[in-house]
C-alpha cells in the first residue's frame, strides 16, 4: 500500500533540484508565504553550481566548495529536499504526485524543473560503459574514479562545455582529441579569426584540436570504445581512446510532463508567466520552451526565475492585484567560457550583415581579439577574447542601444577610455 503524505497546507512541491530550481528558492526568500517546499532530486547530492564542472573535473575545486547552500539554509526556507527520489506520475485534476518510492504527494503549486539531459548521437558503441555526457555530478564522477588509468580521451562537440571538459581532462594529464564538427570551434559565440586564437590556446595546452571533423564512428570491442574514427577533408582518420565525452548539445528532460498531458514540443511549452498548460503547473529552466527557444545557458533561467517567483508570490498573497504583473522576454545575455586562464566572452552577433561596420583590435603576443559590430550607430555584438573586462559594458551598451558615434573610434580600448567621452 504506497504512503500518502499528508496535505500539508499550502505546499509548493519543486521536481529538479538543479540551478534553476535553487535560483527559484533564493528568489522566493525565507518570508515566501507555502507552508512547506518540497524538492525532489533524482541525484544522490544536494545542489551543486554546475557551471563549476570543468574545474571540478580538473581537481581545481571540491563537491563542498561548489555547494553553495548547507540544510540550515533550506530550513530557514522551509525547504526539504527528497534526494535520489524521482516523480513518476502527476494528477492534474487532484494536485498529487507519485515518487518513485510509491508515495503520493499533495501539492498547491507545481514547478517541473528537470533540466536537460546530453544528447548523444545514435551511433554503433555510444551505449558502451566509457562513453558519457558531460552535464551532471554523475559524468565527472565516472570520469574521475577513471583518472588513474586514463591514458587517452576524446571529446566529441567544440562548444563551450566540450572545451570546458576538453581543458579539464589535459588539467588532471589525460592526453584529449577534441572533435568538432564545424570549421569553426565555438562557432556559437566565435567568428573564424577567434576560433583560430582559441585553437592555439588549446593547443598550446596540450589539447589536440581537429575542427571539420564529420562523419564519426565509434570502434567498440567489449562494450568499451578503443578508438574513434572520423572524415576530415578527403581523409579518413583513426585515433585511439579509452574514454569518449560527448558536448554535442542537450535535450530538455520533458517526459514527466510529456506523459502526464502537459503541452510540449521541444520543451515544456511556457507562457511569459512561466505557466504550463495545466492549472498550478509551471516550468522553469532548461525543460522549458518560451515561444520557439530553449535553454542551455544560466543567465536567462535567472531571469525566468525572478519572473516566475514573483507570479508565485502574487498568486499566494492576499492583496489586490494593482501590483503590475512580472513578464518574461526574450533577450541577448553575456555568454563566458568557464575554463581557468581562457577567456572568451561573447554577446550578440559576431558576424557582421550587410551594411554593419566592424571594428578589430588583435594582439597575437598577448593572445587578445576584441571585435565589436555596429549597426546604425548602436552595438550589435561583441567578442572578446583574453581580455574581458570591458564584455559586460560592452553588453550594456547593447541591450540599452546606446549611440556610440561619440566614442566609435576608441570603442575598443574599453569603458575608462570611453565614458567619460559618451553625451
Amino acid at each position: 500500500m504506497p504512503v500518502v503524505s499528508e496535505k500539508s497546507g499550502n505546499q509548493l512541491i519543486i521536481i529538479g533540484n538543479g540551478m534553476a530550481s535553487n535560483r527559484l528558492l533564493e528568489e522566493l526568500g525565507t518570508q515566501h508565504p507555502f507552508d512547506q517546499i518540497l524538492i525532489f532530486s533524482n541525484e544522490a547530492v544536494a545542489h551543486y553550481n554546475r557551471i563549476m564542472l570543468s574545474p571540478l573535473l580538473a581537481g581545481e575545486t571540491t563537491l563542498t566548495q561548489i555547494t553553495p547552500h548547507d540544510e540550515d539554509w533550506y530550513q530557514q526556507r522551509r525547504a526539504r529536499i527528497l534526494l535520489n527520489t524521482a516523480v513518476e506520475n502527476i494528477d492534474i485534476q487532484t494536485k498529487k504526485l507519485q515518487s518513485s518510492g510509491g508515495e503520493h504527494y499533495h501539492f498547491s503549486q507545481l514547478v517541473i524543473a528537470t533540466g536537460s539531459q546530453s544528447f548523444i548521437p545514435n551511433l554503433s558503441g555510444a551505449d558502451s560503459t566509457n562513453v558519457s555526457g558531460f552535464r551532471d555530478i554523475r559524468d565527472v564522477d565516472q570520469l574521475l574514479t577513471r583518472l588513474p588509468e586514463l591514458k587517452q580521451a576524446t571529446v566529441i562537440g567544440g562548444g563551450l562545455l566540450g572545451v570546458e571538459a576538453a581543458v579539464g581532462l589535459k588539467t588532471q594529464g589525460v592526453d584529449v582529441t577534441l572533435l568538432h564538427r564545424n570549421p569553426v570551434l565555438m562557432n556559437r559565440q566565435l567568428d573564424a579569426e577567434g576560433s583560430i586564437l582559441l585553437t592555439q590556446a588549446l593547443q598550446q595546452r596540450g589539447v589536440d584540436v581537429h575542427t571539420g571533423a564529420t562523419d564519426i564512428e565509434l570502434i567498440s570491442d567489449q562494450q568499451q570504445v578503443s578508438s574513434v574514427s572520423y572524415q576530415h577533408n578527403n581523409t579518413r582518420i583513426n585515433i585511439d581512446t579509452q574514454a569518449v565525452i560527448f558536448a554535442t548539445g542537450i535535450q530538455p528532460t520533458i517526459g514527466i510532463a510529456e506523459n502526464n498531458a502537459i503541452l510540449c514540443d521541444k520543451g515544456i511549452l511556457v507562457d511569459e508567466r512561466m505557466r504550463t498548460s495545466a492549472d498550478s503547473i509551471y516550468a522553469l529552466g532548461e525543460c522549458c520552451q518560451f515561444e520557439q527557444f530553449t535553454y542551455g545557458l544560466v543567465a536567462p533561467i535567472w531571469d525566468q526565475a525572478k519572473v516566475l517567483a514573483a507570479e508565485l508570490l502574487q498568486a499566494n498573497a492576499s492583496r489586490t492585484n494593482t501590483q503590475e504583473t512580472l513578464v518574461y522576454r526574450e533577450q541577448q545575455h553575456l555568454t563566458k567560457l568557464k575554463v581557468s586562464g581562457l577567456d572568451v566572452h561573447s554577446v550578440g552577433e559576431f558576424n557582421a550583415l550587410d551594411g554593419d561596420d566592424v571594428l578589430t583590435l588583435r594582439d597575437d603576443h598577448q593572445g587578445i581579439y576584441k571585435k565589436v559590430i555596429l549597426r546604425n550607430n548602436t552595438l550589435a555584438g561583441a567578442l572578446c577574447i583574453g581580455e574581458v573586462a570591458d564584455s559586460q559594458w560592452y553588453f550594456e551598451l547593447m541591450r540599452n542601444q546606446t549611440d556610440i558615434r561619440s566614442i566609435r573610434d576608441v570603442l575598443l580600448f574599453g569603458k575608462d577610455f570611453c565614458e567619460p567621452q559618451v553625451a
